[in-house]
């Protein structure tokens, strides 16, 4: 006996809908949508901030400071570490001491998994019955032997750090305190600066439970805010994705590039309701292609242009205050 499987009005709705988007994507060149989230993008859909940039590993090189990044979620922190940790391998500290830079770019850690996550950034041995506090000394120990022996200072950046456990705050707090008093007597004064910089990033509410939870760093932590896109970087944003999925990355010319069918102020409608978030211009932008793609079916203009920018960004406008 044959059953029939009928296909359900719902599914019939999303493949139609599928089908309207992919035929947009093609009108423009696109092999896929621009605007899809990547857990960690390609490195040529970075926008950069310089000066900001700047800031971060000047701070690092005086060893003044430990750092927070500072801003909301989807403003582009982890971007503005994975540019520095890019950066550092190739620079001195002021005493001319090299970088060895370690990355923990997952939250919601117990405290023997963050020991763990430093160890391994840091391509630090250990065994894995060892306790947290073991392989925290161990990461000690060879982070003072390497400023030593070694003329190389550590540079540890840690994602959305007030995610993990409380007691994985206390094994941060003794990376930025070293050397301990027992290390310098053993090395004697060559152990007069820290040895250890945090990086760390969060927004305003993971700052504050620093400052409750670890006031010991946060008072030797100087908060960076991330600063939002303007119009010219939320265009290149838009641009460079536009690029990615046209498989033209390679040749994108940050003071020449094209953003059809986006319009220039269509860009400045979306930065606008975006408030700079690239997050949030991307979820943007999105939509954008959605209207642009049922736009493109019932007239053959493909272009996404101010007023499906203001539709849009007016239908977003409940979201957008919901997820800030």
């Amino acid at each position: 006996m044959t059953i029939a499987i009928h296909e359900s009005a719902l599914i019939r709705h999303f493949n139609t809908r599928k089908e309207t988007l992919r035929a947009w994507e093609e009108k423009i060149g696109a092999r896929f949508s621009p605007f899809r989230g990547f857990k960690m993008p390609d490195s040529r859909l970075y926008v950069e901030h310089p000066d900001f940039l700047d800031s971060i590993v000047d701070l690092i090189i005086t060893n003044e400071r430990h750092i927070f990044l500072r801003g909301p979620v989807g403003s582009g922190k982890s971007t503005l570490m994975l540019l520095a940790l890019r950066d550092l391998p190739t620079l001195a500290d002021r005493r001319g001491n090299k970088f060895i830079t370690g990355y923990v770019g997952m939250t919601g850690l117990y405290e023997k998994q963050m020991s763990a996550a430093i160890a391994d950034s840091l391509r630090i041995k250990y065994r894995r019955s060892w306790e947290s506090s073991q392989i925290i000394e161990a990461v000690a120990q060879e982070s003072v032997r390497r400023y030593i022996e070694e003329k190389s200072r550590t540079a540890l950046f840690i994602e959305d750090v007030a995610d993990n456990q409380e007691a994985a705050f206390h094994k941060l707090r003794y990376l930025a305190d070293l050397p301990t008093e027992e290390m310098k007597d053993e090395y004697g004064t060559t152990l007069d600066e820290p040895v250890v910089t945090l990086v760390m990033s969060g927004t305003s509410m993971y700052w504050n439970a620093m400052l409750s939870f670890l006031p010991q760093i946060a008072d030797r932590t100087e908060p960076l805010d991330v600063p939002p896109l303007n119009d010219d970087k939320a265009k290149e944003f838009i641009g460079r994705r536009l690029a990615y999925a046209r498989g033209d990355i390679d040749k994108f010319d940050p003071d020449d590039f094209s953003i059809y069918p986006f319009h220039d102020d269509a860009i400045v409608v979306l930065n606008q309701a975006s408030k700079g978030n690239p997050r949030d211009i991307r979820m943007l932008a999105r939509g954008c292609q959605q209207v642009a793609a049922e736009n493109y079916k019932r007239t053959g203009n493909p272009d996404v242009d101010v007023e499906i920018a203001t539709l849009v960004a007016t239908a977003y406008e409940y979201i957008l205050k919901e997820v800030r």
